[in-house]
């Protein structure tokens, strides 16, 4: 989805996670708008599932992503990356995460001049715990992919969502790519446009991969740990964006220390880790904090359930009940 698009849940609900034994889902009377894209609205249909719905004009986008899931269902799966459920022409099934996602949390923090929304002051930072442990999430959420071909291209705090426990799972995986693909656009500043040193790439965003990855993962750990974008907190007037595409495109990066997570911006931004499995080991060294799996992972049977349920909300009309626009 493009800047500005919501996440997958935005509700401080309790986590409803897979058990071995699991009941059907509370259902709503009617369903919840949680966010609005600008290629698909999602809603809440119960305490454990939601639908997203392309936007009038919009169902490639659907159709790209229901294409990236149905690859992914066949490799076993992640605790990094959000479930899916079921497809119908121009919508997907998902888990509901309970807790919102990394932008919402991130901007609840922040203190912004109400002309530009420029972040004039952070009113709290997350704990160190739990970026690290979101750090972690993420990048395993990447390699993961990278595993099986794919990088995700659009990771940034609006597309990666928390759990009740906060936990993190990725989602919204419609301009996934190949590895290897031309990747027509992505979003500042958690991409940048390649500089001279891309060649005839000049100018364009290049190829889906490891540079594109963790250029985005370096900009979302910069986002953890100082409560804001990159350059979300400077102001160049009316050319604003442009000016910070620019910036971007000739590594004019904002300044960092010689902490070791900046040393990990500053590799992710200059692109020197040679996959993302090398950047999840380099992490996995930084201290002694050890990340384990997060939850008990659906079963074949937990998964067919939902899609069972999936099935009986479609065939009692409730797509019909989705506005679009």
């Amino acid at each position: 989805m493009a800047k500005g698009s919501g996440p997958l849940g935005c509700e401080s609900d309790p986590q409803v996670g897979f058990r071995t034994t699991q009941k059907s889902a509370h259902h709503l009377e009617e369903p919840q708008l949680l966010s609005l894209g600008s290629t698909g609205l999602v809603f809440k249909l119960s305490d454990a599932i939601v639908v997203k719905k392309s936007r009038l004009g919009r169902s490639d986008y659907i159709a790209a992503e229901q294409k990236v899931f149905t690859r992914l269902k066949r490799q076993p799966s992640s605790p990094y990356i959000i479930q899916h459920f079921h497809d119908t022409k121009d919508a997907i099934f998902l888990e509901f995460m309970s807790g919102g996602n990394l932008g919402t949390i991130l901007n609840d923090e922040q203190v912004k001049d109400g002309s530009t929304q420029r972040v004039i002051r952070v009113e709290k930072l997350q704990t160190a715990e739990d970026c690290l442990r979101w750090m972690r999430q993420l990048i395993a959420a990447a390699a993961w992919l990278e595993q099986l071909g794919l990088a995700h291209c659009d990771i940034r705090p609006a597309n990666i969502l928390l759990s009740g426990a906060r936990d993190i799972k990725l989602a919204d995986f419609d301009r996934a790519r190949k590895i290897g693909d031309t990747v027509p656009s992505l979003t500042e500043p958690f991409a940048r446009l390649l500089g001279d040193e891309g060649g005839s790439d000049c100018g364009t965003y290049g190829t889906a991969g490891c540079r594109t990855e963790q250029f985005a993962m370096g900009s979302v750990i910069y986002a953890l740990t100082r409560g804001h974008d990159p350059y979300e907190d400077e102001w160049w007037g009316p050319d604003h964006g442009p000016i910070c595409q620019g910036k971007l495109q000739d590594m004019e990066f904002p300044a960092l220390g010689k902490d070791k997570y900046d040393n990990v911006i500053r590799n992710c931004w200059h692109g020197r880790y040679e996959s993302i499995a090398q950047l999840l080991e380099h992490m996995a060294g930084l201290d002694q904090y050890s990340c384990e799996v997060i939850e008990q992972q659906a079963s074949a049977s937990d998964v067919g359930s939902r899609k069972h349920e999936c099935e009986m909300l479609v065939q009692s009309g409730v797509l019909e009940k989705l506005f679009t626009c």
